[in-house]
């Protein structure tokens, strides 16, 4: 999958854990910082890429930390797309909030800021660092931290699905490889694995389903603020 269908995957697939009273959120901005962190998360596992969007985001750190990441972890679609990235992910932001300065738990909202800052870029929002500062000020000032872990896994997990879904697949359990008796499109010998509905990166279908979840996510904060009646998925099962 490209960056953008990587962000726009997760932030509606947080929504849709919202609607579907998993995360039981009902505050606006609790809503918008932890969708934001969830979204820029979505990212988050193509740090292994020294030449990707996430790589550049932050130049020249961000490129020094998209090369250390490679090399941990292998390189592009090994670590940091697996069952152990997802763990490291979420364990990284859970311990984030134990890194304090002045009580504040600077870590946290620095990843926040950074994940949320992504996410803003990704969309070609307005702002730029500015919108990075509101996203860390939210997450200090709503119910957003106890959630941002959450929203790390939710955003990294989707991505691996994403990917899981396209051409080239994912070794979901590296660095441990299983290969199969006998290789096919959705095991090969290498030990990727895929279902690859969505095609090559970038294609025809990943747009379309990229078009329909933006509609989703268009529909859903409509809804959120008392714009539509029905919230996406209350609409269409009013129509069964």
């Amino acid at each position: 999958m490209m960056g953008y269908s990587h962000s726009v995957s997760a932030a509606a697939a947080w929504l849709a854990l919202n609607e579907a009273g998993v995360l039981g959120i009902d505050d606006p901005a609790t809503l918008a910082v932890t969708t934001l962190t969830a979204a820029g998360a979505g990212m988050l596992p193509d740090l292994d890429h020294p030449k990707g969007t996430i790589a550049n985001s932050i130049p020249p750190v961000s490129r020094w930390l998209a090369r250390l990441v490679a090399h941990i972890s292998g390189g592009h679609r090994k670590g940091t797309h697996s069952l152990l990235g997802l763990a490291v992910f979420w364990a990284l932001t859970y311990f984030a909030d134990r890194l304090t300065y002045a009580g504040l738990p600077v870590a946290a909202i620095g990843l926040a800021a950074f994940s949320g800052g992504l996410a803003l870029r990704i969309f070609q929002a307005p702002g730029g660092w500015l919108g990075a500062i509101l996203v860390g000020l939210g997450a200090m000032t709503t119910g957003a931290l106890p959630l941002l872990p959450w929203a790390v896994l939710a955003g990294a997990a989707v991505h691996l699905l994403g990917d899981f879904l396209t051409t080239r697949g994912i070794n979901l359990f590296w660095p441990l490889t299983f290969k199969p008796l006998v290789a096919s499109r959705f095991w090969r010998k290498s030990g990727y694995m895929a279902f690859p509905i969505l095609g090559d990166a970038g294609s025809g279908r990943e747009g379309f389903l990229t078009s329909a979840l933006t509609l989703y996510l268009a529909c859903y904060l409509l809804a959120f603020v008392g714009i539509l009646p029905l919230f996406p998925t209350q609409f269409f099962a009013s129509l069964i």
